[in-house]
């Protein structure tokens, strides 16, 4: 979310350091991973004031694990301040189509008989939790299978209420109360007098059932969330968690950061480790581990 040009250039540094070491120690341990046509494409959608570049390590461990490169894409939302609902509509609802259409056409030529794939899975970083969000709830719920956010600023942020750009003044404030202070967030979130389910579709348990939204055979989405605490981006950092999200579990090896503090939301908590700040998590081992996981035990 940062939009300081210093500690993006660093973070995209260590994004494509971290890559190249991924993707070195999968040859030097013998064979890689098999490229799996049969795979779910994911996209991946990048925060405010940053760019698809800032996916790029994700996006080397998402191929070094056997991914074939056409079944992965880091959207560029442009601006990248944009609003939420016009980022929704006019970069990833094209984006999921032709990721669709990519891998479809890949799997053609693979070999494969069967219809392509039909839906996709999200990875998003901070702001762009809000938009791909919205595209899954409400304008192509049929076309999301899980949806995974970082440092998701999924009920606003504290920390960019000093800036005036329109996806800003969406996330600001936390926790919006009613839509005149931010549209998206009621509609996603809900208030204290208009409740409703934060994660429609979802296999968690919603903590009020009559509020749920259950899956259907045609649209049902695994929700899940990873963030650090304190965030200096994502305030309160609490805001990244949501209602009903997970609904299976995940095996991660000993070593991760992560911890389960309720169902499908995650806190690195690495005993008394310094946690990543919030644009380098997305260079983080743990973080690509536990998107692997997830992507796998669906």
């Amino acid at each position: 979310m940062s939009t300081d040009g210093l500690r993006v250039q660093s973070l995209l540094l260590s994004a494509v350091l971290f890559g190249i070491l991924g993707i070195a120690i999968a040859a030097c341990g013998g064979t890689p991973a098999a490229t799996d046509r049969y795979r779910t494409p994911v996209l991946l959608v990048h925060g405010h004031g940053m760019g698809s570049n800032s996916m790029s390590y994700i996006v080397s461990q998402l191929v070094a694990d056997g991914y074939p490169p056409e079944f992965v894409h880091a959207v560029d939302i442009v601006p990248s301040t944009a609003g939420n609902v016009a980022a929704a509509e006019m970069f990833l609802m094209p984006a999921v189509s032709a990721l669709l259409e990519k891998a479809s056409q890949r799997r053609e030529e693979s070999g494969a008989v069967d219809t392509g794939p039909a839906r996709v899975d999200i990875v998003a970083h901070s702001m762009g939790a809000l938009s791909s969000r919205y595209f899954a709830v409400r304008l192509r719920p049929e076309r999301v299978r899980t949806w995974i956010s970082i440092a998701g600023a999924n009920h606003g942020t504290e920390a960019l209420c000093r800036f005036n750009d329109p996806g800003a003044l969406e996330a600001c404030p936390a926790f919006a109360a009613d839509s005149r202070q931010s549209p998206i967030q009621l509609i996603l979130n809900g208030s204290v007098t208009a409740k409703v389910d934060e994660t429609p579709y979802g296999l968690g348990i919603d903590a009020e059932p009559e509020l749920s939204v259950r899956p259907t055979e045609t649209r049902s989405i695994a929700y899940f969330t990873l963030r650090i605490d304190p965030d200096e981006w994502i305030v309160p950092a609490r805001s990244a968690e949501l209602d009903g999200a997970g609904g299976f579990e995940i095996e991660l090896s000993p070593g991760n950061a992560f911890r389960e503090t309720s169902s499908g939301n995650f806190l690195f908590d690495d005993s008394g480790a310094r946690a990543p700040d919030h644009d380098a998590m997305l260079a983080h081992p743990s973080v690509a581990e536990i998107i692997l996981a997830i992507l796998r035990a669906r």
